[in-house]
């Protein structure tokens, strides 16, 4: 931005009535801009809300391509994405029209600058005019060079308004990334590195927890499990259930409180050996970008016929198009709800857990799969691995040694 005032001092040098124009209309232009820019901003946020919306309904509804299919829903889906689609187009055609109410802003004063220049160099060389270049009329050679140097001085400008669209549809983003980045990350205990095994029979207790999620104040009654018991925690939605098990594997750090495992205090020192003896069942299956093979592996020996045995799950990775060899993505594309819960217990058997944490394992499945799940889970209790699942199943709170009731709010 150094240009304009090199062009304006030459200018004045040569003639300060033409220094004048430029003087005027070029400052005219950043005000105006600055002004436009304000609702280039909110069209652009607008419009990068609807484009996540959007993504958000085809990730949703690819996920549910089968039961789409299956229950005849795919014009419906269609209309929502017409409907989307549509919201998308009037958001996009709102951040075009302040493009281009912009660009004709810019384009009007830089018109009108030059020509101011041209009809005042133009009336000084016919002599009509007399003023502006310090009492010596105005010779052809200083003219033509007014008249090359006011395209030159509105063009850094021009750029400017280039870079006040991308400024505006940056900040549109970055407003999200704030928002995204203002939450803090939860605090877990260890460096999360792999690491041996905590030594020590697979014991929990739990004194005085209490910590704050979500706005709320959560406070947890004390307890103490005993190696291969079988517990089910329960409790309406929202009491804390599932960040319950997260402190307990040490995915969570209490405010208040101890957790005692394997007899020793869980802390930053021993929490990464007591989570090399978990297994992990979270509600939502989540699978990494790979084959089915190395997602129920992730690269460590093992027997894997044994572990799709007892999840009973065998039988679904033989349907699979390549069996052990089909490629999953991050949302297990392909595999019912059932499928994938089995799969992720699958996954938790192989690694030969001392203690597994399941999380709603049986929630929105039907009576057959849940059967199944269940199943699965009380074989691997069999084997004297300490289960531990929150859960609103009936069914399966009853078929554990214990049921600890999780309170709520405090």
């Amino acid at each position: 931005m150094v240009l304009p005032f090199v062009i304006l001092a030459l200018a004045f040098w040569q003639s300060w009535a033409v220094g004048v124009v430029f003087m005027i209309t070029g400052p005219l232009i950043p005000v105006f801009m600055a002004l436009v820019g304000m609702a280039a901003k909110e069209a652009s946020q607008r419009q990068m809300a609807e484009v996540g919306s959007l993504n958000d309904l085809l990730i949703e509804r690819l996920q549910a391509l089968v039961d789409i299919r299956l229950l005849g829903a795919a014009p419906g889906v269609a209309q929502g994405f017409a409907a989307g689609a549509e919201r998308l187009r009037v958001q996009t055609m709102a951040v075009l029209r302040v493009a281009f109410l912009s660009s004709a802003v810019l384009e009007l004063f830089a018109a009108i600058g030059v020509a101011m220049v041209a009809v005042y160099v133009g009336f000084d060389l016919l002599g009509v005019l007399h003023f502006g270049s310090y009492g010596a009329p105005l010779t052809p050679e200083g003219g033509i060079f007014l008249l090359l140097l006011a395209p030159d001085f509105y063009q850094p400008l021009r750029d400017l308004s280039a870079a006040w669209h991308d400024k505006a549809a940056a900040l549109a983003v970055a407003s999200d990334l704030a928002l995204w980045q203002a939450d803090a990350a939860p605090a877990v205990l260890g460096a999360g590195d792999a690491a041996a095994r905590l030594a020590g029979p697979a014991t929990i207790a739990a004194r005085g927890l209490a910590l704050h999620r979500g706005g709320r104040g959560l406070s947890y009654p004390d307890l103490t499990i005993a190696a291969g018991e079988r517990v089910a925690l329960v409790g309406p939605s929202g009491a804390g259930k599932t960040t319950l098990l997260r402190l307990l594997a040490g995915l969570l750090a209490p405010e208040a409180g101890e957790i005692r495992v394997a007899g020793q205090a869980l802390s930053a020192e021993t929490a990464d050996g007591w989570r090399a003896r978990l297994g992990w069942m979270p509600q939502a299956p989540y699978f990494l970008t790979g084959s089915v093979r190395h997602n129920l592996t992730l690269e460590r020996p093992g027997d894997l016929a044994a572990a799709l045995g007892m999840a009973a799950v065998g039988e679904v990775v033989a349907a699979l198009p390549h069996g052990l060899q089909t490629q999953l993505g991050e949302a297990g594309g392909g595999l019912s709800g059932g499928e994938a819960r089995r799969l992720t217990l699958a996954r938790a058997i192989f690694g030969r857990p001392d203690v597994l944490l399941a999380d709603e394992p049986t929630a929105d499945l039907d009576h057959e799969t849940a059967r199944l799940v269940t199943s699965g889970l009380l074989a691997l209790a069999d084997t004297g691995c300490t289960l531990i699942v929150a859960t609103h199943d009936e069914t399966l709170a009853a078929a554990m040694d214990r049921v600890i009731r999780i309170g709520g709010a405090a």
